[in-house]
């Protein structure tokens, strides 16, 4: 499964915080059956770790903090587990679209000790977690052996939105298991 995501037009501070994050997660080997935690893996994001002072999303304000742009790096993460057929374990929106990810709902925010991106591999050997980033492309690719299931996106879909920029978004992946019958699940986004 191969996730990507376009950081073009990002302060240099940004760009910094995403590559030194992206290294984290770079030629890493995820164990059958193991649960994967985002910020488990992430570690402290602060000075000492070599981050940079950038805008976050916190309490509905946008602030400078450590590691901004962080989410950029999860966020393209999730599309790869998404594209893989991973059992998504936990995964939150945004509290607003973020410009850099493209159409609403295909995003992931984490903040370490509040919010995680996590998932499953449920594949029966271990997934090789590969990291590139080209330009202002950011691509996460997960390599394991192929046991037949197919995997569709659906969206996102932008379904209710109001003047202010409040919108509602779905996503709805498909997966279908080697000689079994397909199922779906809906993501949902309240931005």
């Amino acid at each position: 499964g191969q996730g990507q995501s376009n950081f073009s037009g990002s302060p240099s501070s940004r760009i910094y915080n995403i590559k030194i994050g992206t290294g984290r997660f770079n030629h890493l080997l995820i164990p059958a059956g193991a649960e994967f935690s985002f910020n488990d893996r992430l570690g402290e994001v602060d000075a000492s770790t070599g981050y940079r002072a950038e805008l976050v999303i916190t309490n509905h304000t946008v602030i400078p903090e450590y590691g901004g742009g962080l989410c950029q790096v999860s966020t393209t993460l999730f599309r790869a587990a998404l594209a893989a057929g991973l059992p998504i374990v936990e995964r939150h929106p945004h509290s607003f679209p973020v410009r850099y990810y493209g159409q609403p709902g295909f995003d992931a925010t984490i903040y370490p000790g509040v919010s995680d991106l996590r998932f499953q591999n449920d594949f029966a050997g271990p997934l090789l977690l590969q990291t590139e980033v080209r330009g202002a492309t950011l691509s996460f690719t997960l390599y394991g052996e192929n046991d037949g299931r197919k995997v569709s996106l659906t969206g996102p879909r932008i379904y209710a939105g109001v003047t202010g920029g409040a919108l509602k978004t779905w996503l709805t992946r498909t997966i279908t298991p080697s000689g079994g019958e397909p199922r779906a699940e809906t993501f949902y986004s309240n931005y």
